[in-house]
């Protein structure tokens, strides 16, 4: 009986390798100049592979493009259920938000490329932009809900709706992310925020304990 060896073959390393040259070439291009002033010539001059072989793994530049996109969406996709499951609703809230931070850090690079695709006013592929937004409203929902439990068992702020109390949140962390954008590191002060964010929703003091309510002012 003949066994089959489950390792790629050369051909097809090398194969993998041209495509993962392509597209990161087509990264840095696509962000810097946009789609429409970026020609297959260039990809591959930057690349160093023939035209060629760029239309031998994509068949048109907007194919090229997709896959760019595909690419730097991945990271977006972020599994929380399984590390959220032991943890209390107000420590959901607290990972919620640090790891949006932390992405933001650790994937710059994608982000400035979708900005940069904003900014140069390229259409999105509608998959993608859908993907996008479910993932956002996704990550909103499950912040609201969050509140609205602790809310519910007194852990936290009462003075907005969840729903507000959460637009606040993401608002912050989206104004950190364009900072962080601009000024790099100097822009995002991670325990500084999160220390901040802390300490509106949770009103905790900077020991960690949570303060009182504050008593009705009189008329």
């Amino acid at each position: 009986m003949t066994s089959v060896d489950p390792r790629p073959s050369s051909h097809e390393s090398r194969a993998q390798d041209s495509r993962d040259e392509i597209l990161k070439a087509a990264t840095q291009l696509f962000a810097n100049r946009g789609f429409h002033e970026t020609s297959m010539s260039e990809v591959a001059r930057v690349a160093r592979v023939s035209k060629a072989l760029i239309f031998w793994h994509f068949k048109t530049k907007e194919d090229l493009f997709l896959a760019v996109l595909q690419g730097l969406l991945e990271p977006y996709v972020i599994d929380f259920a399984e590390e959220a499951g032991a943890l209390d609703e107000k420590a959901q809230i607290l990972k919620l938000l640090e790891s949006y931070l932390l992405f933001v850090r650790d994937n710059a690079r994608s982000i400035r490329f979708f900005v940069a695709q904003l900014l140069h006013d390229e259409k999105m592929p509608d998959g993608l932009t859908s993907q996008v937004l479910a993932l956002y409203d996704g990550y909103r929902t499950l912040l609201t809900d969050l509140i609205a439990q602790t809310q519910a068992k007194g852990l936290c702020i009462k003075d907005f709706p969840p729903h507000v109390a959460s637009a606040f949140l993401l608002s912050t962390l989206n104004g950190l992310l364009i900072s962080y954008l601009f000024l790099g590191e100097k822009g995002v002060d991670l325990e500084g925020a999160m220390g901040t964010m802390r300490q509106w929703l949770f009103r905790e003091s900077p020991r960690g304990e949570m303060d009182p309510e504050p008593a009705p002012r009189s008329l």
